[in-house]
C-alpha cells in the first residue's frame, strides 16, 4: 500500500520542482538546546566566524551580531517594533538580559539556529519568495530527515544602495512540505536535483 505522498506524486498533485519537499531528507545537525544567553555565546563563537556565507548562486550572505534577534524573532514586550536589534545586543553583552521583557521564543528556532550555514550553503533548492509576511527576496529550502516539521526555510533580502547590495538573512524557520511550497514564486533559481 502506498503512503499519500507517494499517491500525490504519482497523481502529478505535487509539481514536479516541489517534490523534493517530500523526499526522506538528509540526517538534521545537532539541536541547540542552550537558551538565549548561551545561544548568543555559541552564535559569537560558532555562527559568526563562517560569515560571510556564500551561497550556491556565489554571493556572500551577511550575518552580523544584531542579526541575532531577527533569527530568533525576539519580540520585546514594552517596545514592540521600536526595539532595535543592537538593544538585544547590548543587554547580552553588558550581562543585563531579563527574558521577562521579551515575548516566549519559538523553540524550533532556537533550536534549529546553527543549521541556517548548512542551508544556506548547501539547499536542496532556492526560489523567489513568495511568502505573503515575510519582505524577502529569495527562500532557501532544506529537508531534513526528522519528525514534525521537516523543511528549514531560510529568506533573504538584499539591502543598500543598487551599486552595492548585500544580502542578509531576513528569517528562517521549520515548516512542512505544504506551507514550504507556498513561498515559493516560479521555478527554483537553483535546485539539487
Amino acid at each position: 500500500m502506498t503512503d499519500l505522498r507517494t499517491a500525490l506524486i504519482n497523481a502529478n498533485a505535487i509539481p514536479s520542482e516541489h517534490r523534493f519537499l517530500y523526499a526522506k531528507g538528509r540526517k538534521h545537525l545537532p539541536y541547540n538546546d542552550f537558551g538565549v544567553i548561551g545561544t548568543y555565546s555559541k552564535f559569537k563563537a560558532d555562527f559568526l566566524p563562517l560569515c560571510p556565507i556564500t551561497d550556491r548562486l556565489d554571493r556572500e550572505i551577511r550575518v552580523e551580531q544584531t542579526h541575532f534577534r531577527k533569527m530568533l524573532n525576539m519580540k520585546h514586550r514594552t517596545l514592540g517594533e521600536k526595539a532595535r536589534a543592537y538593544m538585544l545586543v547590548e543587554e547580552l553583552e553588558a550581562g543585563s538580559f531579563d527574558a521577562s521583557h521579551y515575548d516566549s521564543l519559538e523553540k524550533d528556532r532556537i533550536r534549529t539556529m546553527f543549521w541556517i550555514p548548512e542551508v544556506l550553503q548547501d539547499p536542496d533548492a532556492v526560489f523567489k519568495n513568495n511568502h505573503k509576511t515575510v519582505k524577502a527576496d529569495e527562500v532557501f529550502a532544506t529537508v531534513y530527515d526528522k519528525s514534525g516539521s521537516t523543511i528549514k526555510l531560510v529568506f533573504t533580502a538584499a539591502f543598500g544602495p543598487r551599486f552595492n547590495l548585500r544580502q542578509e538573512i531576513v528569517t528562517s524557520y521549520l515548516t512542512d512540505p505544504l506551507s514550504a511550497s507556498k513561498c515559493f514564486k516560479g521555478m527554483p533559481l537553483y535546485s539539487k536535483e
